[in-house]
C-alpha cells in the first residue's frame, strides 16, 4: 500500500484541510520497500478523501507510508511509533525504513514549531480512516 496524508492550502481561497489518498500494489508482497513505491508505482488508487479541491494547492505537511497491502492495522502502528521515536529531535523531512515499512513525514516551519505531534496525528487520523472503510 501506498497511503499519503497531505495538509494543503488554495492558495486563493486559503481554504486549509487534509487530502488522503490510498493506493494498493494487487497482492505484491515484498520484506524490503520495493524503491518503485510511489514514484514510479503509486499503485491503483483504492480510497481518498479530498477536503481541499486540487490542483495547485500548497502542500504544508505529508505522512507518506509505504507497507505491504496485507499488515495488521497494529502492527503498522507499532512500526510508525518506532520511527516517530526514533526520528525526534531530526530536522524534518524525516524518511526511515521500519521492518517492510517505509515512512516519510514533513512539515513547514510553523506547523512543525506550533506542534509536530500534533500534526502527525492529525495527518495519521487521515490515513486511518481511509484504511477503515
Amino acid at each position: 500500500m501506498y497511503l499519503a496524508a497531505q495538509r494543503v492550502v488554495a492558495p486563493k481561497s486559503k481554504q486549509t484541510g487534509i487530502n488522503a489518498f490510498l493506493y494498493a500494489h494487487g497482492g505484491r508482497r515484498w520484506h524490503v520497500p520495493p524503491s518503485d513505491i510511489p514514484d514510479r508505482d503509486p499503485g491503483r488508487l483504492e480510497r481518498k478523501s479530498i477536503v481541499v479541491k486540487p490542483p495547485g494547492n500548497r502542500v504544508r505537511s505529508y505522512l507518506d507510508i509505504i507497507a505491504p497491502d496485507d499488515l495488521k492495522a497494529e502492527e503498522l502502528q507499532r512500526r510508525l511509533m518506532a520511527f516517530l521515536r526514533r526520528m525526534q529531535g531530526s530536522p524534518f523531512p524525516w524518511e526511515a525504513v521500519e521492518g517492510p515499512c517505509l515512512f516519510r513525514i514533513g512539515m513547514d516551519a510553523e506547523l512543525a514549531k506550533a506542534g509536530w505531534s500534533r500534526e502527525v496525528a492529525a495527518l495519521a487520523v487521515a490515513g486511518a480512516e481511509l484504511l477503515a472503510r
